[in-house]
């Protein structure tokens, strides 16, 4: 966990509100590591976007936001945003995991390794809508969670719950680590999170999800 507590130290100086999310929520929810994570992952508000990107520029990092499948437009100051995408990719110069093409001006394709990120030098912050009470679902804002409930902590580290953290994986079960979280997590959550997870999972896949048949055998 001490590349979490480096980026938590490290996020903390923005002064906004923050969670880590991800795979690494469910290691910090279940208490160890289960498995490589390829990169770190922060959610973030968007009304704290500016914020973000102006403190990642002057502490001297490349910010990217992607414009679709391969497609990353390089942000050199706040006012020459895209906004595209609810997410901006952040990397240390010359990190040799990531390898940016140019092809038209500001544009990037990107390559990227894959394997375990062990250093602060890749973080993907990624921007959520909330209400004075509630922590809103970004694919459906009628699927929302109390945002006491929907941000727990470890210590001083902030991170998503765990049902909420599943849900945002559930489109994509064929990815191996999606799955293993889920595999990983649904034992040890507690009787409300898993009635919130299957709702949700109802909401966003009316015609049924693997994983609702999983729980359904769980119980």
């Amino acid at each position: 966990m001490d590349l979490i507590v480096k980026l938590n130290n490290f996020v903390k100086g923005m002064e906004i509100d923050y969670a880590i999310c991800g795979g690494h929520a469910i290691d910090l929810f279940l208490g160890y590591k289960t498995r490589a994570h390829k990169d770190l992952d922060v959610s973030v508000f968007w009304e704290d976007r500016d914020k973000v990107v102006q403190y990642m520029l002057n502490d001297g990092w490349d910010v990217y936001e992607p414009c679709g499948t391969n497609h990353l437009h390089k942000i050199y100051d706040i006012h020459n945003q895209k906004r595209i995408e609810s997410n901006i990719w952040c990397v240390k110069p010359n990190n040799p995991r990531y390898t940016f093409t140019e092809y038209e001006k500001d544009m990037f394709a990107v390559e990227f390794d894959t394997s375990d990120q062990t250093d602060l030098g890749f973080v993907e912050f990624l921007f959520n809508t909330r209400n004075d009470e509630y922590f809103l679902f970004a694919k459906n804002h009628d699927i929302k969670l109390k945002l006491e409930t929907a941000i727990l902590k470890t210590g001083d580290i902030p991170y998503i719950a765990p049902e909420l953290a599943l849900l945002h994986k559930s489109n994509r079960t064929n990815i191996t680590e999606n799955q293993l979280d889920f595999d990983n997590t649904l034992h040890n959550l507690d009787g409300e999170q898993v009635k919130w997870l299957e709702n949700a999972l109802h909401i966003m896949f009316p015609e049924g999800h693997k994983w609702c048949d999983a729980i359904l055998k769980n119980n």
